[in-house]
């Protein structure tokens, strides 16, 4: 009778403590530790650059590309914010720039004029500073490798911290998984044993 009942919950117990120390082997031992024939070394510092570089390459497929980045910045209120930024700095630079003893109506007249002819230049201007923009950063900057890099200088307890953060109630669920079908692979056992006894 005691052992119809202690088999499930020794099974239960076993799958749960196995799902427990292999959770914590994904993240420990933090450096290697040679037993014997073989190196014992957590998942997680083992494979990190890989990890990293893998994690920059779907951030910048999947995520995030400069092409979406554009596509935030490259909308018309902020067309019409930076004309009218620049328009601000260059009638700062042009009233900066005109002489004292030009009179004020002619000083106005003069920056009424640059902002008219600026305006109607502006829109294909910034076009064409986003398009090489667009070129010069697509060469230049590569998330991928920002995201790799930055991931690779987070200390090792720090990444943890981040993927505990992230995953802890489905790596909960995974230990408590371990135990309901230790459970059920006992009441299996229990059920053979019976039906076949030896």
């Amino acid at each position: 009778m005691y052992q119809i009942i202690a088999i499930p919950i020794i099974s239960a117990f076993i799958g749960y403590i196995t799902n427990v120390v292999a959770i914590k082997l994904l993240f420990w031992p933090r450096q290697p530790i040679n037993c014997l024939a073989f190196e014992l070394y957590g998942l997680l510092p083992k494979r990190r650059k890989d990890l990293a570089s893998s994690i920059g390459a779907i951030v910048e497929e999947e995520l995030l590309s400069l092409e979406d980045i554009f596509t935030q910045i490259d909308t018309p209120q902020v067309r019409e914010s930076l004309v009218d930024k620049i328009m601000e700095i260059i009638k700062t630079r042009v009233a900066d720039a005109v002489p004292g003893f030009v009179p004020g109506k002619i000083a106005h007249l003069v920056g009424n004029s640059v902002d008219r002819v600026l305006r109607q230049e502006a829109q294909d201007i910034i076009t064409q500073v986003m398009k090489a923009s667009k070129l010069y950063l697509s060469e230049e900057i590569k998330i991928k490798s920002i995201v790799e890099e930055k991931i690779n200088q987070l200390d090792i307890g720090q990444l943890e911290d981040m993927l505990r953060k992230v995953s802890s109630s489905e790596l909960k669920f995974i230990e408590i998984l371990g135990g309901v079908l230790g459970f059920l692979i006992g009441i299996i056992q229990i059920t053979i044993l019976l039906l076949f006894p030896f």
